[in-house]
């Protein structure tokens, strides 16, 4: 996201687009003479400490550096400790991203042997990968992805030495599709035991081999340790993955800080025949606070993007590439900063902290620091691209240390006269830095050595003060199939008044399949409501014969405050009791006006829907009957194809393969077309797709930047992105855009061209028409 100037001519003069990211008519003026703009050399890990600034009471350390480390993006720590880091060492070496391709890219294991806090060994586990992006830990071994697929490589360790067994495909569309900032990446390991993903709408899952199949799951591979599953989730973020103690989700879009999701994953997926979508909440306003001037972005030429007077002349003035979040879960810093949001900001050199909020459904943010962040640095190749709750209780950061972050795809001229005139396009993918914030008066705490203990001994850590060693007891636990420690984590959910301690361990049950009723009836009476919202959770998997008893309880809890109420509503057609559906009914009457109850109750009745709406009846609520009357008509798979024109069914096809592949339109749009909260408006019934076809195709030529207004949504898309158009990606035709529009106007229940078409004709005549257009356009300006 950065700018370009010629030497000689600017591109408006000379209308020859350079790079991809270019659009036709944008003049790509430096709003900041370049040579005012602070440079940026290569800095050593000693002076690139002095470019930090942090607020008082923190102090920042370096953990690694190269030669140590290159170009990290991603990582992982195993049971002892040490870090599998993804090295996406073929990135962007220039500013054509010349030999991406070649597989190169490494899996790191880096050890702090002597116990100093930083590492002094290096052990090159994998270095033959395309561009890695996603890295867990497995029984066996690890699961990791490059640009395309997902892999199992199993670890074999003798003497101290690591080195890899069995590798195999477990998944080959993984990430499929998209171009390299639109891929999915991640695999966070859920409270709820499932591996989540950014970018996408798959979760995994590995589990015994004798086990059965979770409903709606399907097995895609196995090997001699477990089987692996995969199943559908809500689709969110683009780059990272975070939860809380709660095991809720937060993800983000370049644009916007932490988003959150009230709920947990998949709890308005229970129903075959409904469909709505999880409601993310961003965590704060955009806003973000520099310490150096950030010319250095992909569209910094246009207005509004960048500060142009007062003291923050230059600066950036909101997120443009915001990365992997964090929850921080971790015991090192202050009580008050344990539990907020924290999002790193690459093209601005910096991390921003907002503490999170909630109420009734909404989750919001405040900034810890008003007009000023956690981290910042004056070192424009400081690039911290992901944040980790280290088992020391520190704050872990991912620097990149890398000129260039933004990829070829979208790079624009304007940003690669930025580069070249910094060097940014020097010496990159050869460094690499890992830093650890960590509270000034507090040590650091000591490393883990978990691989080796029992289930039994494991237990304890059920309870730690660190959620990282929380998470981990509970995996190892689970691959384990420790069964007979179940009567032990049950005496720890009793003894404890903590309810963080309680879900935990409930969660870890739950994997074990050892839920009982003897445990939950204590904590639906007297828990607080984030153990009984996590009670009622896990109740999925009591036996039979106490669904009567839970049933009751559901009954009572049905007047209880939202949090847990709606928990209740979203378990009627899990309980084998008509009690069941009655409590939701309750809950439904007493709620209905709060987010999500309706949805809630129509998900929660899962296959037993036509049982729940028979005891329901005519309800009052029009919107309620609305959606009770419509189930099972999914607007994703409505089409107007077969009415379009000959040519207009070819286009149709043409487009929607655009739309998924070389567009990427669904990167922002999702898949479905409905939207991504904080990235991209719905397609469905918008009249800036349905109205008229030269409006969509301005749009799609020269971009639009927002707010935008959605009439059929009676709703305003909020988002600092701005849709870069397509009229100067020389892999995208007049027909590949007559492609695009005649699809995203006809699919989803759209029905614009019936007996016609979006033809190339008049994608050129627009074109012609609007050569001259130098900016996105706005919703003023239709």
């Amino acid at each position: 996201m950065t700018s370009l100037v010629l030497s000689s001519h600017t591109l408006a003069e000379t209308n020859k687009p350079k790079l991809k990211g270019d659009r036709p008519g944008h003049v790509m003026k430096d709003v900041i003479p370049k040579s005012e703009v602070p440079p940026a050399p290569i800095l050593t890990v000693e002076q690139a400490l002095k470019s930090f600034q942090v607020q008082d009471g923190f102090t920042l350390e370096n953990v690694v550096s190269e030669p140590n480390i290159f170009s990290p993006v991603t990582m992982v720590f195993d049971a002892n400790g040490r870090m599998w880091v993804c090295e996406m060492t073929r990135f962007m070496p220039d500013v054509y991203g010349n030999g991406e391709n070649v597989p190169e890219g490494n899996i790191a294991v880096l050890e702090d042997t002597d116990g100093d806090g930083k590492v002094d060994k290096r052990t090159v586990f994998l270095d033959d990968i395309i561009l890695p992006r996603t890295i867990t830990l497995v029984k066996g071994g690890i699961l990791y992805a490059d640009s395309e697929q997902l892999y199992f490589a199993e670890v074999i360790e003798q003497n101290g030495q690591l080195k890899a067994g069995i590798r195999a495909v477990v998944d080959p569309t993984y990430a499929k599709g998209g171009n390299l900032e639109h891929k999915t990446n991640t695999m966070l390991y859920g409270m709820d035991n499932w591996y989540y993903n950014a970018k996408s709408d798959k979760k995994y899952q590995t589990l015994p081999l004798d086990s059965s199949i979770p409903q709606g799951a399907a097995e895609i591979y196995r090997n001699k340790y477990w089987k692996l599953v995969r199943a559908k989730t809500d689709y969110r973020g683009q780059w990272g993955l975070t939860m809380d103690d709660y095991g809720r989700l937060y993800s983000n879009g370049n644009s916007s800080p932490a988003r959150g999701e009230y709920l947990m994953p998949g709890s308005l997926l229970k129903n075959p025949k409904f469909w709505p979508k999880m409601q993310s909440h961003p965590i704060g306003n955009f806003f973000i606070y520099s310490s150096r001037m950030n010319t250095g972005v992909n569209r910094g030429y246009m207005d509004g993007l960048l500060e142009t007077e007062g003291p923050n002349r230059g600066k950036l003035k909101a997120f443009t590439a915001a990365s992997g979040s964090l929850i921080y879960r971790g015991d090192n810093f202050p009580e008050q900063f344990y539990g907020m949001a924290l999002t790193p900001e690459p093209a601005g050199n910096l991390i921003s902290a907002r503490y999170i909020k909630e109420k009734n459904g909404k989750l919001s943010g405040k900034e810890i620091y008003p007009k000023s962040e956690i981290l910042t640095s004056t070192d424009e190749r400081f690039r911290p691209v992901n944040l980790y709750t280290a088992p020391d209780g520190t704050l872990y950061i991912i620097d990149m240390y890398h000129g260039i972050i933004q990829h070829k795809e979208f790079l624009t001229t304007y940003l690669a006269e930025q580069i070249k005139s910094r060097d940014l396009d020097k010496h990159n993918n050869t460094m690499g830095r890992i830093y650890r914030l960590r509270w000034k008066d507090k040590p650091a705490g000591k490393q883990p050595k978990l691989a080796d203990l029992t289930a039994k001994q494991l237990v304890p850590y059920l309870a730690h003060s660190n959620g990282w060693w929380r998470d981990t007891a509970r995996r190892l636990i689970i691959e384990k199939d420790s069964k007979e420690v179940a009567n032990s984590i049950t005496k720890l959910i009793a003894d404890s008044k903590d309810p963080i301690v309680q879900i935990n361990a409930l969660w870890t049950l739950h994997g074990l399949d050892k839920v009982s009723w003897q445990i939950i009836e204590p904590l639906l009476i007297k828990a607080k409501p984030k153990a009984q919202v996590a009670a009622i959770l896990v109740s999925e998997r009591l036996p039979k014969k106490d669904h009567d008893k839970f049933a009751d309880y559901l009954l009572k809890l049905a007047d209880a405050d939202y949090d847990v109420a709606i928990q209740v509503a979203l378990m009627s057609g899990a309980i084998e009791s008509p009690k069941a559906m009655q409590a939701a009914i309750n809950v439904l009457n007493k709620h209905i006006k709060a987010p999500a109850i309706r949805e809630a109750f129509i998900s929660g009745a899962g296959n037993k829907y036509p049982e729940l709406f028979a005891l329901l009846g005519e309800h009052s609520d029009a919107k309620l009957m609305y959606m009770i009357n419509n189930l099972g008509k999914k607007p994703a798979e409505a089409t107007n194809r077969e009415q379009l024109s000959e040519q207009g069914k070819s286009l149709y096809d043409l487009g929607k393969n655009l739309y998924m592949g070389r567009a990427a339109c669904f990167g922002c749009h999702g898949q479905d077309g409905d939207g991504i909260d904080g990235m991209g408006p719905t397609f469905w019934g918008s009249q800036w797709v349905i109205e008229a076809p030269e409006k969509l195709a301005k749009v799609l030529l020269h971009g639009l930047s927002g707010p935008i207004k959605v009439k059929k949504r009676a709703r305003v898309w909020q988002t600092n992105m701005v849709m870069p158009g397509l009229a100067n990606n020389p892999s995208i035709s007049d027909e590949d855009l007559a492609a695009i529009s005649t699809y995203i106007r006809n699919a989803w229940g759209n029905t614009a061209d019936s007996t016609s078409h979006v033809s190339p004709e008049l994608i050129k005549k627009v074109r012609a028409e609007t050569k001259d257009r130098q900016s996105p356009y706005t919703q003023e300006d239709f």
